[in-house]
């Protein structure tokens, strides 16, 4: 498998073929706990992640997605890409409620999906984490920190707007020409995540695995606080005790 061979059934999807570049690019340090493990893709799109999560090392993967049109379509693709033995997408109408029992999964990894759910997440979040398995992993990548006051997902950078309700935001990115009125502002991604957002839903029994990859990780972990917490796209990986 080759970026040229997914480009070819993406040409009209530049936007899902630039995430999976840097999905790809991201996997890179993330193999050792990818290597062998069967892992939920959550909010799977066309399969495009799942394809780099074998590539990266993964035996299985098996996702879920909310739109029906884009199984169809992935479902086809993966096929035409031989790889219906080591990828199956599901359609799940709700992904709070998903199909698998307890512990059934090494690795959730959920990229670039969370900031797409309207708030609150906790349900979400605690589905993912149920279906995980002792020492399993949660990993959230490509959503942006809601903490920082610029939106860089779907406004262009306007300022304050992650912080701003609903409402008011919706109205100055409309006002600013950032935003179409007749769009969908709830599932179009305007409010990230944040760390204690997710370890809230997740308790007690997990283990925050922290990026160090540059100074600034480092500065704040000396501050006994999570290495990521300034960053406009965090990585976050979490294992459940």
């Amino acid at each position: 498998m080759t970026p040229s061979s997914y480009l070819n059934y993406l040409k009209e999807e530049p936007i899902e073929y630039g995430r999976f570049l840097i999905l790809r690019q991201t996997l890179e340090s993330l193999k050792p706990l990818l290597s062998g493990r069967c892992i939920l893709d959550f909010g799977a799109s066309y399969g495009l992640s799942a394809c780099a999560y074998l590539e990266a090392g993964a035996s299985r993967v098996v996702g879920v997605e909310p739109d029906a049109a884009r199984v169809e379509r992935g479902t086809g693709i993966i096929q035409e890409l031989g790889l219906s033995d080591r990828i199956a997408l599901n359609h799940t109408s709700s992904t709070d409620k998903l199909p698998f029992a307890e512990a059934s999964f090494d690795v959730a990894f959920a990229n670039a999906v969370l900031e797409h759910i309207p708030s609150p997440r906790t349900r979400f979040i605690q589905e993912m984490w149920r279906v995980l398995k002792p020492s399993g992993h949660l990993i959230i990548n490509e959503t942006p920190n809601k903490y920082l006051p610029i939106d860089f997902h779907t406004t262009g950078g306007l300022w304050f707007v992650p912080w701003l309700p609903k409402n008011l935001a919706r109205h100055y990115a409309i006002l600013r020409g950032r935003f179409r009125r007749d769009k969908d502002w709830d599932h179009s991604g305007w409010r990230g995540v944040g760390y204690y957002e997710i370890t809230k839903a997740l308790g007690r029994n997990y283990r925050a695995i922290p990026e160090m990859s540059h100074r600034r990780h480092r500065f704040l972990a000396k501050l006994h606080l999570p290495p990521n917490l300034l960053d406009p796209f965090p990585l976050l990986i979490f294992e459940k005790q």
